[in-house]
Order: C-alpha cells, then structure tokens, then sequence
C-alpha cells in the first residue's frame, strides 16, 4: 500500500486497537494513561520527544547567591555525624560484651537460654539477660516414692471454710480454745515503739542459740492429748500456717503426714526450710543464685533468720528489771534452770473444731508480754523484717519509713507475701493480741553484717489480716480440704510438698523409713499406755 506524499514525513506511533481512547494528544508519552489502562498497550516511543538542534552540553544555571542559615542548622551536620558514631560505637560495645557474657555463661551452666522479659531503661540492661533457672525441691525425690494427689494453686483459691468466732469483751475475735499453756515470757521494752529513722538503734546480735523447732511427734504434750478420743489432728504453728498460707509461696518446701489409726500428725522435717525464713521470694526480680555472694537466697534467709532471732531478744526486758510471766505449766523443751541460757517463749496448746468428730490441736508459740490500755496482759509475737538493698526492695526505708510507713508495708507485702501470711495466720492460730513488726536495714548494703533498727508497728492480727488482704475462710478451707484428703489415706507416711517451678502441692506416699531420726520411729507409739516423760534441753 502506497503511502500519500503529504504523510510520509509526519511522525508515526504505534498503537493497539483493543486500547481505549484516554486523552487526544500525549505531548510527553510518559505517563501513557498512569496504568488504568495498561492491558494491551503498546510501550510509548520517543517519535513526539523535543531535540533542540543546537544544545550546548556543557550548559548549566548556577545560583551564586549565599544559602542563609538559621541558628538552628549551625553545626547540625556535625552533631548528626557525632552522635550517629557514638550509637554506633557503643553498638558495638555492648555486642562485644553480650558475646563475651554469653560465652561465659554458657561454659559455666552448659546452656544459653535467656528468660525474663524484655524491659526499658539502661540501668535494667544487665538484668535483661539472666537465664531462666529451674529450682530445685526442698528435698530430693526417690524413685520409689509414688504420687499420690496434685492440689492446683487455682482450684484451693476457690475454698472456702468459714469458722466460728468467738468475740470477748475487748472485741478480739478467736476461733479457737486454749487446752494447755506452759513456759513463760519476758516483757516488751515499749522503749522501742519510739525509735524512729532519725534515732535509729544498732541491731545487737543475740548470743543465745536459735530456738529449737521441736517436731509433732517428739512433742511430749501432744503425745499425752494424742490418747484422747476427742482430737483428731495435731501440728504445730509452723506447719499449719504454711498449709494454710500455700497459695502465694514460690519456693519449694515439705511437710510430713503421719496415718497413725485414727490420728493425723502433721510436721516439717528437721533442719527443714520452714525453719528458715525467706526474702523477696514473691517479688518480680527475687534474688537469684548467680548474683552478688551476699545476696543470694540461701544467704538472705539465714541473715533473715539471725536478724529475727536478735531483734526479739534486744527488744524484750531483762529478766531481772521485771519477773517474768510465768504459765502453770513449764516449758516442756527447756529445763527452768536453763531458761536465761536460751530462748525464753511460751507455748499454748489450742483446739479448732472443724466439724462434726474433727478437731485440730496446734502447738502455738508466744513470743512476749506486755500490758495493753487498761493495764490488761497482752500476748505478742514479735518478728522482723529486713531491707538488703533499697535498688532491688523499691522503697528506701531510710527516706520513707517515717512519713509513708504505709508504703513500706506495701512493698513488703508485694515482696513477702507468703512470709506475711505465715506470721498473721501463727498470730491468729496462737490467739496473741498484736502482732509487732520491726523494721531492720543494712547499714552498709554491701554489708551483712551491720544492721540498724529503723522503727517497729504494731499490727492486730485480725486487722493485718485484712490489710494484706488475706481470706481468712480460704485460709481454713485450704487446710480442711488437705486434711480431709490425708483422712481417707491407709495408714503410712506421706509427704507434702511444694512445685519448686509450679504452683502447685504435690501429695507423695514414702516408704516409712524416709527421714528417720530419733523420734520418727515414737510416731506410731502415741497411742501406748507408756506415760511420756518430759524431756530436758532441746540440743
């Protein structure tokens, strides 16, 4: 086909049939209708670009004018540059030393596993990085040892078992009836109510042993009340406190279950950790084994301990200022000749009826007197809290104590809970009237040895109770409902234990030869015609 003369030198572009109409002249045929048309189109040519025949290459517009600067631009690039370097380097740094660190850590524990959570701030750096740490049992499991009940933290919160009360005149509220009171007390020195964080005290240590801790079954008393038809179980202060207190524990402990014919015994071992007092074991950073030598949790308990064993003696008269309260019977475990050697408390032996032919007794201890209001006695227990390091405990005592003594407390309750609980319950279980609390600081934080005496409260258990925010009818339900579950159990020896790493108590049946000692093997002699003779001072 010829093409006309008049056509032949007008451009030509190509073109598809199929493509829509968009605009009636493209000057540029680069935008080729932005793709709302792209299906089926022809790539756009150069046939319509603009060639100026005579363009200089080296044509070029330059603006000699000066830029103007505002004071905020001066030096911008400089810092930019500066601070970009030292990101970068100190980038660098701290991989350098988490390389190094997990190197470390993973040659000396043979794994490298990071656990907790992520959080903000550079003064947490460190703290971000510590490995996630199994915990090991309060006592080692045997392989022939056979599981028996798993009792969840989340199922026991949900019992419930209310007790009646008795009310007295002063408004005290007690469930249960006092059956046996022996030993005697010292007075409080009410010069300690007045210590501030101004006038603080040195804490003194105490050169009298730590009080003995004597078992269910080598108690005398409870051997003689055992003979009766009318109890059922028996234990001491310290064992049903924690049973009762058990949902908010976090490290592990045991309790061991005698099934003697009708009888329940129900004790902590020897040498146990229920002797030993825990801290910062429910806080959200509790110490950890790794850290600093001083406060490691083993550690930190035993300066707990020591601290509360020398607080109630610096706190209590002297024996010859004032003659001492003295109860009708003595002390079952101290002879009276040997009571300024040792630690002089008191004990009362109370009964709880649960129900119907179920009746509890419980060895509670008593710690000091002194006359309330009206001239009245008043029985107090008396225990001790302790700071180790403001960074780790979140409130400065020293700073605190005196104005926001309510804030202390908080953080207390936060880091201490089971601790808390455990004396609030022992109080309430002992029928005392208050419960004093001293509050005890390093001197040094670096230094476990120094301690000051910052300040003491005084707390109604009842009260306190309420303060902490513990339920006191799922406190006896959770006991009710264990007790009712080592009833229906064959005659044996069993074992309660606490989940190191789960919250959970874990119910085992052992062979009875586990943890013999001296008086293990008397447990199943409680029922004997032999009358108990009272021993002398516990070693």
């Amino acid at each position: 086909m010829k093409v006309p003369d008049q056509l032949t030198k007008v451009p030509y572009q190509q073109f598809s049939k199929s493509e829509p109409i968009g605009r009636i002249t493209d000057w540029t045929g680069a935008l080729r209708f932005q793709g709302r048309f792209s299906q089926g189109a022809v790539p756009a040519g150069d046939q319509y670009a603009y060639v100026h025949e005579e363009d200089e290459a080296t044509f070029q517009l330059v603006d000699s004018s000066r830029p103007q600067r505002t004071f905020f631009s001066r030096g911008a690039g400089r810092f930019r540059s500066s601070l970009a370097f030292r990101r970068q380097r100190n980038k660098d740094f701290r991989n350098l030393a988490d390389n190094q660190r997990d190197n470390t850590r993973f040659q000396n524990q043979g794994q490298n596993r990071r656990g907790g959570m992520q959080r903000g701030g550079r003064q947490d750096y460190n703290r971000n990085r510590q490995f996630t740490k199994q915990r090991e049992p309060s006592v080692s499991i045997q392989a022939n040892w056979v599981v028996v009940e798993d009792m969840e933290f989340v199922r026991m919160a949900k019992l419930s078992f209310p007790m009646k009360a008795d009310v007295d005149e002063r408004g005290k509220i007690d469930v249960g009836e006092d059956i046996v009171s022996c030993g005697a007390l010292d007075w409080y020195e009410k010069s300690f109510d007045r210590v501030t964080v101004k006038s603080e005290k040195p804490l003194v240590r105490s050169d009298k042993p730590l009080l003995t801790n004597v078992t269910t079954t080598d108690d005398p008393i409870i051997r003689k009340l055992a003979k009766q038809e009318e109890f059922t179980v028996f234990g001491t202060d310290t064992a049903i406190s924690t049973l009762m207190a058990a949902s908010r524990s976090v490290y592990s402990w045991d309790i061991v279950v005698h099934r003697v014919g009708k009888r329940l015994f129900l004790e902590q071992r020897k040498n146990s950790e229920l002797d030993s007092l825990t801290v910062s074991e429910t806080a959200n950073e509790p110490p950890v084994e790794d850290g600093a030598v001083v406060n490691t949790p083993k550690n930190l308990s035993l300066e707990a301990t020591l601290i509360n064993h020398s607080f109630l003696q610096q706190v209590l008269k002297k024996p010859s200022d004032e003659s001492r309260y003295k109860f009708k019977e003595p002390n079952p475990f101290i002879a009276t000749e040997d009571l300024d050697k040792n630690v002089c408390v008191a004990y009362k032996y109370r009964k709880f009826k649960l129900a119907e032919g179920l009746t509890l007794v419980v060895r509670c201890t008593l710690d000091a007197v002194t006359q309330g209001p009206s001239q009245d006695v008043n029985f107090l227990n008396i225990k001790a809290l302790n700071e180790w390091d403001p960074r780790y405990s979140g409130v400065d005592w020293r700073s605190k104590l005196d104005t926001q003594p309510g804030a202390v407390l908080a953080t207390e309750l936060k880091n201490n809970s089971f601790k808390l609980a455990r004396w609030t319950l022992s109080a309430l279980l002992a029928g005392a009237d208050a419960l004093k609390v001293g509050f005890v600081s390093r001197t040094n934080p670096r230094d476990p040895s120094q301690h000051a005496i910052l300040g003491t409260q005084q707390y109604r258990p009842q009260e306190f109770a309420n303060n902490i925010n513990l339920n006191l009818d799922n406190a006896w339900g959770v006991l009710y409902y264990i007790i009712r579950l080592c009833l229906d159990l064959e005659d044996g020896k069993y074992l309660i234990m606490k989940d190191p790493n789960k919250p959970l108590l874990r119910l085992y049946d052992i062979p009875d030869e586990s943890f013999e000692s001296d008086g293990d093997e008397d447990a199943s002699d409680v029922e004997k015609d032999e009358e108990p003779k009272p021993t002398g001072t516990v070693e």
